[in-house]
């Protein structure tokens, strides 16, 4: 009897201190409470708190009274979906800078790579090496279909043959299997530029077939920009996939106003069901590289080399600078070589936030077009730079901005502090359009704005598991204060951090708090949904 009385004492003494563990667990790992709970549906905000568990939004309630791990009192200030950028260059510095702090300091939790036709060719190798680094953000890629055709094809000006288009399609087909979350293309670039429209379409299809999306840099943003619109909507049409016009924008003043037309031909073609739409940046200046921007693509076919040779012939060099004055004027440099500035020169550093007009009188010369289209050459004769062009209308922007069919992608990168400089829109995108176009010139409602951000490029991408404040879906979430949130980074001073956001949470872990940084690093690879099917069979052909 003693030994029983021992044992059953002892199993009481386990039980307590089982139940002693038990109280002393949290239930939730995190509760957001008291805040204006922004969804991300576009639903008017509500008073409520918020319970996660792991990765998962657990809990809605007006009041949630269980015990958590970290306590956050959101009183006065927003708790919405994190946001997720649909259109990205990180993959420049990601590996460098893995905790992209650039973009989760404005509440950012995902970012998409491969626009503009450009990505890694296979996209496996790629996405393992980013899985493998661990990252602060989600990340999601495109295939690139200028990488594609560059890989069979080649940079030269022609018609892909019966066999090329299928090793394409093949291409395609991997990135798919691979993750990729569908096809983009940027036509405006070498070796976009030379594809036939009928050739897009047939990868187009093929991205369509397994579930992905098309999302593209037009042919042209400046005098052709509304044929360029019509064409993105008849591959959307004709590929039998949703189709997407990437950093929607007018270039140039002769073009000024042309978003009227483009927007209404979106806004036709969903009518007749064409799944159109748009994104859109918060600045009225672009960037891309020097000599994408400002020569014309036929001087640029054949690659670096080849271009090199056509300035170093005195016809050629004339032909080019006829086109080069003429873009200057009418498109990228808005009849001001200031309104060019060099962002990154990697041959001479120094040279970062330069004005063409500027570097032109440095260089002993007389500012004109004809002077400045000779100091681009000398540019891409040293060893190209990148560029920022100020040639877009602000009424342009915010009439592409209203419009119900269009999201928010920054068209940044992430960036390392302090070097060059970059556009702004790498550190302040989506804390402009709160601060800028909701609370100030309240161009959008915060709801929609937010939709915008994060449930609008969620269903667009395929992402079921997050983009709202819903139980049951992932907790990437971002906490700011709808009265002070703004960016600080300029065109003369880019390397300012936004301001206003409080916290962040990426798959239900802390990576902004109090301010700073930190140390989780819980992004995934959010792939694409024929990465996750079974069956690898190639749709047929139509």
């Amino acid at each position: 009897m003693p030994r029983v009385r021992g044992m059953l004492l002892l199993s009481s003494a386990l039980m307590a201190c089982a139940i002693g563990l038990r109280a002393q667990d949290p239930g939730y790992s995190v509760v957001i409470r008291n805040g204006l709970v922004v969804d991300g549906t576009g639903s008017p905000w509500y008073r409520g708190d918020v319970a996660i568990r792991g990765d998962l939004i657990v809990r809605i309630a007006r009041r949630i009274d269980g015990a958590a791990a970290r306590i956050i009192d959101a009183r006065g200030t927003v708790v919405a979906p994190g946001f997720i950028d649909i259109h990205t260059h990180a993959r420049s510095d990601i590996l460098d800078v893995p905790t992209a702090d650039n973009y989760v300091r404005q509440g950012v939790t995902t970012l998409i790579e491969g626009p503009d036709g450009s990505s890694p060719i296979p996209l496996k190798p790629f996405l393992d090496e980013i899985a493998a680094k661990r990252i602060t953000p989600n990340f999601g890629t495109f295939i690139g279909q200028g990488s594609v055709r560059e890989a069979v094809v080649g940079s030269t000006n022609r018609s892909a043959t019966a066999d090329e288009v299928e090793k394409m399609r093949g291409l395609v087909r991997e990135g798919m299997n691979d993750g990729a979350l569908g096809l983009s293309s940027g036509l405006f670039y070498v070796p976009g530029t030379f594809t036939e429209t009928a050739e897009v379409i047939e990868l187009a299809r093929m991205a369509g077939a397994m579930g992905g999306i098309y999302i593209s840099h037009i042919r042209d943003e400046a005098s052709r920009v509304v044929d360029s619109v019509r064409e993105t909507i008849q591959i959307g049409e004709q590929g039998g996939l949703p189709t997407q016009v990437t950093h929607h924008k007018a270039i140039g003043k002769p073009n000024w106003g042309r978003t009227v037309e483009t927007l209404r031909l979106i806004d036709e073609a969903r009518v007749r069901g064409v799944d159109t739409t748009l994104d859109v940046y918060p600045y009225t200046a672009s960037a891309t590289n020097i000599a994408s921007a400002l020569l014309p693509a036929w001087a640029l076919e054949g690659g670096r080399d080849a271009t090199l040779a056509r300035l170093k012939d005195p016809a050629q060099r004339s032909k080019i600078r006829v086109e080069t004055v003429r873009i200057l004027r009418d498109e990228r440099g808005a009849g001001d070589p200031q309104n060019v500035q060099l962002s990154r020169c990697e041959w001479n550093d120094s040279l970062a936030g330069t004005r063409l007009g500027d570097l032109t009188r440095q260089r002993g010369q007389a500012v004109t077009l004809e002077t400045a289209a000779e100091t681009v050459f000398w540019i891409v004769e040293q060893g190209n730079c990148g560029g920022i062009f100020h040639a877009i209308d602000e009424q342009d922007l915010q009439r592409v901005l209203r419009h119900p069919a269009t999201m928010i992608g920054s068209d940044g990168q992430v960036t390392v502090f302090g070097r060059a400089n970059p556009h702004p829109r790498s550190y302040g995108t989506f804390a402009r359009v709160l601060g800028r176009y909701v609370r100030e010139l309240k161009i959008l409602s915060l709801e929609e704005a937010v939709r915008k951000m994060s449930a609008f490029p969620a269903q667009r991408l395929g992402f079921a598991d997050r983009g709202v404040i819903r139980e049951g879906l992932k907790a990437d979430i971002v906490v700011f204060d709808p009265a002070t949130v703004r960016d600080r980074a300029t065109f003369e001073q880019p390397h300012q951090y936004a301001e206003g956001v409080s916290y962040v949470l990426v798959n239900g872990e802390l990576v902004f708090a109090d301010g700073m940084m930190t140390s989780a690093r819980p992004g995934r690879i959010l792939r694409g949904t024929a990465a996750a099917q079974s069956d690898r069979r190639d749709p047929p052909s139509p």
